[in-house]
C-alpha cells in the first residue's frame, strides 16, 4: 500500500494543529441537506437512492476543493476498511453499515467531507484541528452555497431546511467540539456538566458521535436542534459553552496537581510505564493510558510528544487501523500489535523524568 491509498489519506486531518489543542481536539460543523421530490434514505427505493447518489456526485465531482480528492462507494470498500473510516472520525456509525448507493467525497486535505444517503440525502461538512469552530462553519456554509446552486434543497418557509430527522430541521446545523477533559473527569463535574445542557440546547456526546460512549475522559459538545435559530447564533452557544469548559478544565487539572501532586504524577508515570513496556493491550486500555499521556504533555513531561502525535496515536491503536492491510487476525494476535506499536512509538519519544 501507498500513499496513494484513498483509506491511508484519510489519516492526513490528524497532522493538523490547532488552538486550544490541550482541551479541544477537533471541531466540525456539518449540514444535513435533501433533495426535494425524493423521499428520505430510510423510505426511499434503490432506484430513488441511486437517483441521489448520481446527482449528487456530479454536483460534487466538479467543485474544485474536491478535485484531486477521494470519492468512495461504501458498498464498494470491505468492513475493515469502513471501519478505518469511522475510527478517523470521517464517517458515522450509522455510514460504516455501508448500505447500497451510499459514498462519502473527501476533499484532498480531508477537510471537507459529503457524505450521500446517510441518514439524509447529503451530510457536508468541515472538519479541522483545534478550537475553530467559526472557520469551520464558514467553510461549510461556502460549500454547501456552491453545490445548492446546481442541486437545490428542500425547504419549507415555516420550518427550514427538511431533514429526515426533526431534530435537525432547520438551519440542518450540527456544530461540534471533541473535547478532552480528564481533570472534569477526576473531579467528578462530568455528570452535572452534562445534565445542564440540554436547558441549553446542547448537548454531551461519546467518542463516535450520537449514540457511542466516551472513551478516555473524550467528548463531543454539539448542539441538539436548529429549529428557530441561525447558524452564527447556534456556533456562538456552542463557543460560549466550550470557552467556559476550557477554563473549568484547565482550573481542574491545576487543583489536582496542587492538591495531590504525588499521585497525579504517579498515576501520569505509570501510565508511561505500561505503554512503554506492555505486551498486549486492549483498545480500551489503550486510549485510557495515553489519555493520561496527553494529561502528562501539559505538565512538561513528555517534551517530544505532542497534543497532536498523541491524538494520531489513539486513532492508530484502534482495532480497525491495526488490522488494516494484515488480512484476518483475532483479538489475542490484535492486542500483541497494539502494545508493540506503542513501545515503537514511544520509545522514540524520550520522557524528561
Amino acid at each position: 500500500m501507498t500513499a496513494a491509498d484513498p483509506i491511508l489519506a484519510s489519516d492526513t486531518w490528524l497532522a493538523r494543529t490547532g488552538p486550544e489543542e490541550h482541551v479541544v481536539v477537533s471541531s466540525r460543523a456539518r449540514y444535513a441537506r435533501n433533495l426535494p421530490g425524493l423521499p428520505f434514505p430510510m423510505r426511499a427505493r434503490p432506484e430513488e437512492l441511486a437517483a441521489v447518489a448520481e446527482r449528487v456526485a456530479a454536483a460534487v465531482s466538479v467543485h474544485p476543493r474536491f478535485r484531486d480528492g477521494y470519492h468512495l462507494e461504501l458498498p464498494g470498500l470491505t468492513p475493515g476498511e469502513r471501519t478505518y473510516l469511522k475510527e478517523n472520525l470521517l464517517i458515522s456509525p450509522e455510514m460504516e453499515k455501508g448500505n447500497e448507493h451510499r459514498a462519502i467525497f473527501l476533499s484532498p486535505d480531508i477537510a471537507l467531507a459529503v457524505m450521500i444517503n446517510e441518514e439524509d440525502h447529503l451530510r457536508l461538512y468541515a472538519l479541522d484541528a483545534g478550537f475553530r469552530l467559526n472557520e469551520v462553519l464558514n467553510a461549510v456554509i461556502a460549500l454547501e452555497s456552491d453545490l445548492a446552486k446546481s442541486l437545490g434543497f428542500a425547504f419549507s418557509p415555516k420550518f427550514g431546511y427538511l431533514t429526515a430527522c426533526p431534530t435537525n430541521t432547520g438551519t440542518g446545523l450540527r456544530a461540534s467540539v471533541m473535547v478532552h477533559l480528564p481533570g472534569m473527569v477526576a473531579s467528578k463535574q462530568m455528570a452535572e456538566f452534562a445534565k445542564s445542557m440540554p436547558q441549553l440546547g446542547l448537548t454531551v456526546r461519546g467518542f463516535y458521535g450520537e449514540n457511542s460512549d466516551h472513551i478516555g475522559d473524550f467528548f463531543q459538545i454539539s448542539n441538539e436542534i436548529t429549529l428557530g435559530k441561525s447558524e452564527e447564533e447556534i456556533v456562538q452557544a456552542v463557543c460560549h459553552v466550550v470557552e467556559r469548559v476550557i477554563e473549568r478544565e484547565e482550573q481542574a487539572r491545576r487543583s489536582i496537581f496542587e492538591q495531590s501532586r504525588g499521585a497525579a504524577e504517579d498515576e501520569v508515570w505509570r501510565a508511561y510505564g505500561i505503554l512503554t513496556h506492555a505486551r498486549s493491550m486492549s483498545s480500551d486500555e489503550a486510549v485510557r493510558l495515553l489519555s493520561r499521556l496527553r494529561y502528562g504533555v501539559d505538565r512538561g513531561f513528555f517534551p517530544a510528544l505532542s497534543h497532536g502525535e498523541l491524538n494520531r496515536l489513539i486513532i492508530a491503536v484502534q482495532p480497525g487501523h491495526l488490522q488494516y492491510g494484515r488480512g484476518a487476525i483475532g483479538p489475542a494476535e490484535r492486542d500483541a500489535l497494539r502494545a508493540e506499536l506503542l513501545r515503537a512509538r514511544l520509545a522514540s519519544r524520550p520522557s524528561n523524568n
